[in-house]
């Protein structure tokens, strides 16, 4: 084994790099909690759980402030340190490549477990995935990356608009329509057995049962990922180039850049974002109409111009020096990512889960919102008293070790 190449040590860190990323995880987690609590199928088909003002106007906030938002910053964040490990290894001339796939391995095996012990919205057996290709990308030119990145945008829309075309030729032709409708019928029938199922299990069901149905809800989602996932390989390209240009790297020479880009963003979020949520209150993936073709478009531009106003705010305040400990606190969040990432996991299953507590779809849309900030302030005082005495958090140090075949260093 190869052990040449080294892993990053703690003085080689982006700092602003941390900061964006223990954000990210807020925002992350504020979108997924109300998916830890309901069936994913609810999402698809827009079964309306609850309907009062308060939840009404806490899940436009979600849509709007958050979904399509966060996880487009770590996806780009992801793509941007895969960059920087394949860079190190350039610099000093090592063979990096079999060290590469190999921490890609051990990713996809977290994600798996992920997926098999405790949530079906794991984002990690992508991230690995979309890894190896991006090992494709990593001579591209910066202008080929964009172009690529922008491409791949493209593929969510024009498989909608497909899908959205077919259903309203086939739904005007009249002999096709008679088969069509019921299988549509049979689809929402099935949902909506599902979820009451989906709510008993996890709820009140043994281990067993709720990794069952879990797996179950994992394989009914899959197809979806042709219409969700590559917007997430677009943001690791976006992430290369950005560590091309050393945009975070060398913050005071690019805040000209950021702030260009939010400016020119801010249009498109306001619109994009406003059309996204407006939409997702009626749009449904069983039927694909008109208001998920514009939810998809939206969500596409609309999710990565937010973000870049936000990543231009963020570093502005990191630049002028405004909430230093606060930022101090969610920069030591962010180097423990991928541990809190997997723990939000583990607290909200267990919460809501019948081997937890069992409150499995009684907690509504702004009681988890609060849970969400709650949970979230617990993960920063714990990943900065747990900062004081190790190098690294306990998943970044096995993964650390996983990849590089020998024990890493834990204590500082």
């Amino acid at each position: 084994m190869d052990t040449s190449y080294q892993p990053l040590q703690l003085n080689q860190r982006v700092e602003f790099l941390d900061l964006l990323r223990g954000f990210a995880l807020l925002g992350i987690f504020m979108v997924n909690m109300p998916l830890m609590n309901a069936p994913f199928v609810t999402e698809m088909g827009k079964f309306t759980i609850w309907t009062d003002p308060a939840n009404e106007t806490a899940s436009w906030i979600i849509r709007f402030f958050f979904t399509g938002k966060f996880y487009t910053l770590f996806s780009m964040l992801f793509g941007m340190g895969f960059y920087f490990f394949l860079r190190k290894a350039d610099e000093s001339g090592n063979t990096v490549l079999p060290v590469f796939r190999r921490r890609l391995g051990w990713l996809l095996a977290i994600g798996i477990l992920h997926v098999v012990l405790l949530w079906y919205g794991d984002i990690l057996v992508f991230y690995a995935l979309f890894g190896f290709i991006m090992i494709l990308f990593r001579k591209k030119s910066v202008k080929s990356l964009i172009i690529w990145a922008v491409s791949v945008f493209m593929i969510p829309i024009l498989l909608t608009l497909g899908f959205v075309l077919f259903f309203q030729w086939a739904l005007s032709v009249p002999e096709i329509a008679q088969t069509l409708t019921p299988q549509l019928k049979g689809s929402m029938v099935w949902m909506n057995d599902f979820i009451d199922r989906a709510n008993v299990v996890y709820s009140t069901g043994s281990f067993v049962e709720i990794a069952r149905i879990r797996l179950l809800e994992y394989a009914n989602i899959l197809p979806g990922a042709f219409f969700f996932f590559p917007n997430v390989l677009a943001m690791f390209l976006i992430g290369v180039a950005f560590g091309k240009k050393q945009v975070f790297e060398n913050l005071e020479a690019n805040r000209g850049l950021l702030n260009k880009l939010a400016l020119y963003s801010l249009p498109v979020a306001i619109v994009g974002n406003w059309v996204m949520a407006y939409y997702s209150s009626y749009s449904s993936y069983v039927v694909f109409d008109w208001p998920i073709f514009w939810v998809t478009v939206s969500m596409a531009f609309g999710g990565p111009a937010l973000m870049f106003v936000y990543i231009a705010l963020i570093a502005h305040c990191y630049y002028k020096g405004y909430f230093k400990k606060i930022s101090q606190a969610i920069m030591k969040t962010g180097r423990m990512a991928l541990t809190n990432y997997l723990m939000q996991s583990v607290i909200a299953t267990t919460i809501f889960f019948s081997y937890g507590l069992g409150l499995y779809g009684q907690v509504n849309i702004w009681q988890g919102m609060i849970l969400t900030v709650a949970i979230y302030i617990v993960q920063v005082i714990w990943s900065h008293y747990w900062l004081k005495y190790f190098r690294f958090g306990p998943m970044e140090w096995l993964w650390r070790t996983l990849t590089y075949g020998k024990k890493q260093r834990m204590k500082l």
